[in-house]
């Protein structure tokens, strides 16, 4: 069972894109925990995509799918049609430094990676495609 949501880039369909995941994932039996995992991985995701994918002057489409497999768990696939960018390319910040010393950027990612059983990016026939999968217990 697949669920997909075409919806603007836009920060004013965050919400629509949370709810359509939450969904899709309490009907699977998500709890409050894997929920919380799942939809802040989501936010991060969502923000990037919405923040840099697109010039400012031209704003396309996100989707949002939602797919389940008793084997893999939960599968959200992130697709969007802006400039190329692999967001697991850049290496994980060090949190071992001080605020000071850190470079600005990639906690996010690194949340996600971190929250989320399995997470991968590719880039196809002019799409970025991020796909997270969350596995639930039992």
């Amino acid at each position: 069972m697949n669920k997909t949501l075409i919806l603007p880039a836009s920060l004013d369909n965050l919400e629509s894109f949370l709810a359509h995941v939450r969904r899709f994932a309490t009907s699977w039996g998500a709890d409050g925990k894997l929920l919380y995992s799942v939809e802040l991985s989501l936010e991060e995701a969502l923000v990037n995509v919405i923040s840099y994918a697109y010039p400012k002057e031209e704003k396309g489409n996100v989707e949002v799918s939602c797919s389940w497999d008793s084997q893999q768990g939960l599968a959200i696939e992130i697709v969007d049609y802006g400039a190329a960018f692999n967001p697991l390319a850049s290496p994980d910040p060090d949190t071992g430094l001080s605020l000071d010393e850190r470079q600005i950027g990639g906690l996010g990612i690194l949340l996600t990676k971190k929250m989320m059983d399995k997470v991968t990016y590719e880039r196809s026939q002019g799409k970025n495609i991020f796909t997270m999968i969350k596995q639930f217990p039992g």
